[in-house]
């Protein structure tokens, strides 16, 4: 799947998508608490992107506001500017926080996680 794009800067349009199971079935996020995170690797720095800070914008979870089946896994990462300052191709993960301490990470297994390339601006001449 290739990298979802956007440019550096870019708030209008959310992130979206949807957290599978290990099976491939959309997974039951019902009640939990969702972040978006996400890490890029520039020069030698690694630039990170997380909605638990809330600088960065916040994750919601569609299926908490729908109650609809056909919503389920789905979620939504609106960022703010912070969280989409840096230019890079970011590896991106959601992190379902259930309470009492259940939390799991979509997806489970670092290969499949998805891209999110976020591009530099044309920057005219002053």
């Amino acid at each position: 799947m290739p990298p979802v794009p956007r440019k550096r800067g870019d708030t209008y349009e959310p992130v979206t998508g949807t957290a599978k199971n290990a099976g491939g079935a959309a997974a039951d996020l019902r009640g939990a608490t969702l972040k978006f995170q996400a890490v890029a690797t520039i020069g030698t720095s690694s630039v990170y992107i997380n909605s638990g800070n809330v600088a960065h914008g916040v994750c919601v979870n569609v299926e908490d506001d729908t109650l609809s089946v056909a919503d389920r896994g789905k979620f939504r990462y609106e960022p703010t500017i912070a969280g989409v300052s840096q230019a890079g191709l970011f590896n991106c993960e959601l992190e379902a926080d259930f309470g009492s301490g259940l939390i799991k990470t979509f997806p489970s297994a670092k290969s499949a996680n998805p891209q999110l390339q976020i591009d530099e601006d044309i920057v005219p001449p002053a």
